[in-house]
């Protein structure tokens, strides 16, 4: 099975904390039916986020304006360029080169990526939406069409409390090594886990001293 989907159960388990409605660029109005009584297609949503350019531009369902350029079973991948916003893409690149070189791994530019939707069935029945950076053109070929994927670099957003964070995943496999990092919206590292793993933790401990 191809090492680039990671274990999404761990990521699905935490869906009930997931709030993604302020990361996204509003929805335009739908616009009237034209002559012919057929309602014409929203334009992309133009509306900027704390005043800089969106994060992501998705519609409401969670999905970008674009076609996607690969398809599976349950996954669908798209071109970064028109769906995140730049600012904020090289922003998960400099965090992923920060957590990368932990470990001496090699970095990546930003420009070559994908946007990865995952069908799911819990709650609103919306995607799960990840970011993979790669550090060139051929890893990413082989992590998207191949059996296998030799480096990664995964972002999936958590919102909890109107606070942006996210989980990291960096993987290179032949030197065996495979991280997760929880970061907060000042690109500060708050844990070693997944977020929704840190935070299900740290409410589990303040629970049981509460109890106490």
């Amino acid at each position: 099975m191809n090492t680039l989907r990671f274990s999404f159960l761990s990521v699905l388990l935490g869906l009930h904390c997931l709030w993604f409605a302020p990361a996204w660029a509003n929805d335009p109005p739908p616009k009237p039916a034209d002559a012919k009584g057929e309602p014409a297609k929203a334009d992309k949503p133009t509306r900027t986020f704390e005043g800089q350019e969106p994060l992501f531009y998705f519609d409401s369902k969670r999905r970008p304006y674009i076609e996607p350029f690969h398809k599976t079973e349950g996954e669908e991948y798209f071109v970064c360029r028109g769906v995140i916003g730049e600012w904020f893409r090289q922003q998960m690149a400099e965090e992923a080169n920060m957590l990368a070189a932990k470990d001496d791994l090699e970095k990546v530019s930003g420009s070559t990526c994908a946007v990865r939707l995952v069908a799911t069935n819990h709650g609103k029945k919306l995607p799960i939406v990840s970011v993979e950076l790669y550090v060139n053109s051929n890893v990413m070929r082989s992590c998207i069409l191949g059996d296998s994927c030799p480096q990664s670099r995964t972002v999936i957003m958590y919102v909890l409390d109107k606070t942006l964070y996210r989980s990291y995943f960096i993987t290179d496999q032949d030197r065996k090594i495979r991280r997760s990092y929880c970061l907060d919206n000042k690109s500060k590292i708050l844990a070693k886990e997944e977020c929704w793993h840190h935070f299900f933790d740290k409410a589990t401990k303040e629970k049981s001293k509460d109890k106490h």
